[in-house]
């Protein structure tokens, strides 16, 4: 099951699905997605998601294409829709929710604590090399002392 799970993981992340969401001709967004033949084709138990994006507001239709690469037509659509800059009204939108979210008092969670620990690890790796690389100095000196030392009497 786990080496399973390891071969579906790879083969998303090797080939895998591509999204886009584009103006539709009628009003609203167009959500694309492109699955490769070989992923929807290897008779996987496992669902295959894309999430829609939380600025995509006001997505009519789903089109999945079951393709190697987009249709010629369709490709021209999503380069376009990627260089075009976003509508005013959907930045409107999610400054909007960003502001209520603010104003409710219903921040983001911040992950101070992961933030704060992984500080302290590297300090103490920063030290704790510090403190071997005294230590080495020091029996590298001491070697060398013994060496003239053995040196001096053997001579």
């Amino acid at each position: 099951m786990l080496l399973e799970s390891l071969m579906i993981i790879a083969t998303v992340l090797a080939t895998g699905i591509e999204a886009a969401c584009v103006p539709a001709e009628e009003g609203g967004y167009d959500y694309l997605l492109r699955v490769e033949p070989d992923l929807a084709l290897a008779g996987s138990q496992h669902a295959l998601t894309s999430d829609v994006p939380a600025d995509a507001r006001d997505v009519r239709r789903v089109r999945i294409y079951l393709a190697d690469r987009w249709p010629t037509a369709v490709e021209r659509t999503v380069a376009d829709a990627a260089s075009r800059p976003r509508p005013p009204a959907v930045i409107q939108a999610v400054a909007t929710e960003a502001t209520a979210l603010e104003a409710s008092g219903e921040a983001a969670p911040r992950p101070w604590g992961l933030f704060i620990g992984a500080l302290v690890a590297l300090f103490l790796s920063l030290g704790a090399n510090a403190y071997l690389g005294m230590l080495l100095t020091q029996l590298r000196t001491r070697y060398l002392e013994d060496v003239q030392q053995s040196a001096v009497t053997s001579g």
